[in-house]
């Protein structure tokens, strides 16, 4: 159980942590912009973008492998269950385990996965405009 409560724990602190660095990175690009009277490209601020971009799909790969470490974590919790043969009784620790969620949308991975996408989305949209291309 505790190793468990670990990974959730550790895999939940990951995400916050890199929710908010992918979103600094961000915000940081798109400060630079406004601050950018020049509104020619600026290297510094594209390679911000391009750095968010990888930040986002780097995420993305750091979610997946988390995930991995998780469900090694919950399914040997689910062997002892049925080693004890602990039935009604075994620990579900989320709807997923009880199989009450649709097949992906409502997972927490899921909902990582499209944030990661979209915050790659807007640092390559960052990266067009300050390089002057429009779609």
């Amino acid at each position: 159980m505790e190793e468990y409560r670990f990974q959730v724990q550790l895999n939940w602190n990951r995400a916050q942590y890199l929710l908010g660095f992918n979103t600094a990175v961000i915000a940081a690009g798109a400060a630079l912009i406004k601050l950018n009277s020049s509104k020619k490209a600026d290297p510094l601020i594209a390679g911000i973008f391009v750095v968010g971009l990888v930040a986002a799909l780097m995420s993305m790969s750091a979610t997946y492998m988390q995930h991995g470490y998780y469900r090694a974590a919950r399914d040997h919790m689910r062997l002892l269950a049925n080693q004890l043969e602990l039935g009604e009784a075994a620990v579900t620790t989320t709807p997923g385990m009880r199989g009450a969620l649709p097949r992906r949308l409502g997972k927490m991975q899921t909902i990582l996965y499209m944030l990661f996408a979209v915050v790659a989305v807007i640092n390559f949209i960052g990266i067009l405009y300050v390089l002057g291309i429009t779609l």
